[in-house]
C-alpha cells in the first residue's frame, strides 16, 4: 500500500492518479496460481480483476491519452491492451534483461521459500519479455550493455535512458563535507536480494580480514532494509557496524571515506553504484557493480573482482587525498540529471505528432 506522502507527492505531479493494490486473499491466490498457465507470477499478480479493469478503461478513454508509458514489462497485459484499443504509442522503460536477472536471483537464493518466489516468476518470463519489448514503440532501456544485448537479439526499438537521480538528493549528497566521516569504509543497499546478499557476505567474510590484517582499527558500517539473519550475525562476528532500515540514506552515503559495492550478479545498472558516484567518498566496485554503464561513468571507480585485488583497491583509496576529484565527475554526474529524459520526450512528440497526421499510432 502506498504511503499518504508517496499518493501526495504523485497527486501534485498528475492529473489523476488510480492505484490497485495486490490482493492476497486465498480466492485471488488460487486465481493466480490459474494465470501461471499462461505468465510470469509478477505479471499474474497484475492483472486487474475485470471490474477494476472496466473502470481504469472508461477513465482512460475520457482521459485520451498521447501515449502510454510501461514502467517494468510487468503491468505489459494492461499496457498492451490500453495502447491497442486507443490506438496510441506504449513506451516501455527496461530495467533489466528480467528472464536472466530472475535467473540469477533463483541461482543465489538459499531459501526454499525464496527459490520457489523466484522459479514461479521464471514461467513464460522470457517470451513475455520479448513479446512486451516487441510490442512497444519505443524502450528506453536503463543499461548501455543490456541495450546492446537487445539489438544483437534483433531488437531496434530500444534506446538508452540511464536511471535519474534527483536534484535536491543530488545537491544533498554532492556538497563538500564540513566534518570528516565516522567510517572509513560502508556498503549502503538492500541487505535481503539474494544478490546482494551473496555481495555483502563475501565482503563480510573475504575482504574485511584481509582490510584488517593491514588497519586494524578500520571503522567500517553495513547499512540496509531488511538484513537477513547471516548479516547480521557476520556483521557482529568482524565488529562491523549494522545500520538497519535507515530513514535517510544521503547522510550515510556521506559518512565514509570509501564506499564500495560488492555485487557479484545481477543485470541493468546497479543504482547503488550511480548513487555513490553523488557521494564526496572514494569508489570501489566488482566489474559486475558497474556493469551497464559508460567509460565516462565507470572510470571514477577503482575495479576489483578477487578479496586480494578488492581490499588492496580499498586500502590505497583509503590513501588517496580526499578531494582530488576533477570536474569531470560532474560531468558524470551530469548523464543522470533529466536532460536526456527530456531528449527522448521531446522524440516521442515528434513521433506522435507524425503519425497523428497520417492516421496510425501504432
Amino acid at each position: 500500500m502506498p504511503t499518504e506522502w508517496a499518493l501526495g507527492a504523485m497527486r501534485e505531479q498528475v492529473s489523476g492518479l488510480n492505484f490497485y493494490v495486490i490482493e492476497r486473499s486465498i480466492f485471488q491466490r488460487i486465481i493466480r496460481l490459474l494465470r501461471l498457465f499462461r505468465w510470469p507470477s509478477h505479471v499474474a499478480s497484475r492483472v486487474l480483476a475485470a471490474k477494476d479493469r472496466a473502470e481504469l478503461l472508461t477513465l482512460i478513454q475520457a482521459f485520451k491519452p498521447d501515449a502510454v508509458w510501461l514502467e517494468s514489462i510487468y503491468g505489459g497485459i494492461l499496457a498492451s491492451e490500453v495502447a491497442d484499443a486507443e490506438d496510441i504509442p506504449m513506451v516501455c522503460r527496461s530495467h533489466n534483461i528480467e528472464h536472466l536477472y530472475m535467473r540469477r536471483q533463483v541461482a543465489k537464493a538459499t531459501s526454499l521459500r525464496d527459490r520457489l518466489v523466484w522459479g514461479l516468476n521464471l514461467l513464460h518470463l522470457h517470451n513475455f519479455e520479448l513479446a512486451t519489448l516487441r510490442h512497444a514503440t519505443r524502450f528506453f532501456d536503463i543499461s548501455i550493455d543490456d541495450l546492446r544485448f537487445w539489438k544483437d537479439a534483433g531488437m531496434n526499438n530500444g534506446e538508452w535512458l540511464p536511471p535519474m537521480v534527483d536534484p535536491i538528493f543530488a545537491a544533498r549528497l554532492s556538497s563538500p563535507r564540513e566534518e570528516e566521516p565516522n567510517f572509513d569504509v560502508g556498503y549502503l543497499g538492500n541487505l535481503f536480494a539474494p544478490n546482494n546478499v551473496d555481495g555483502v557476505m563475501w565482503l563480510l567474510e573475504e575482504v574485511i580480514g584481509r582490510l584488517r590484517a593491514v588497519r586494524p582499527t578500520l571503522r567500517i558500517f553495513i547499512a540496509g532494509s531488511r538484513p537477513v539473519e547471516k548479516i547480521i550475525a557476520a556483521a557482529h562476528k568482524h565488529g562491523v557496524c549494522l545500520i538497519m532500515d535507515p530513514d535517510d540514506v544521503v547522510p550515510i552515503l556521506r559518512d565514509a571515506r570509501v564506499l564500495v559495492n560488492p555485487v557479484f550478479s545481477g543485470s541493468g545498472v546497479n543504482v547503488k553504484s550511480v548513487e555513490m558516484l553523488f557521494s564526496p567518498s572514494q569508489l570501489v566496485s566488482t566489474t559486475q557493480g558497474l556493469t551497464g554503464l559508460p567509460a565516462e561513468v565507470t572510470r571514477h571507480f577503482r575495479c576489483a573482482d578477487t578479496p586480494e585485488d578488492f581490499s588492496t583497491q580499498v586500502l590505497e583509496a583509503l590513501d588517496a587525498p580526499d578531494n582530488d576529484f576533477t570536474a569531470d565527475r560532474d560531468a558524470a554526474r551530469e548523464k543522470f540529471s533529466s536532460s536526456r529524459a527530456e531528449q527522448l520526450v521531446r522524440s516521442m512528440r515528434e513521433y506522435i505528432k507524425q503519425h497523428e497526421k497520417s492516421g496510425a499510432c501504432a
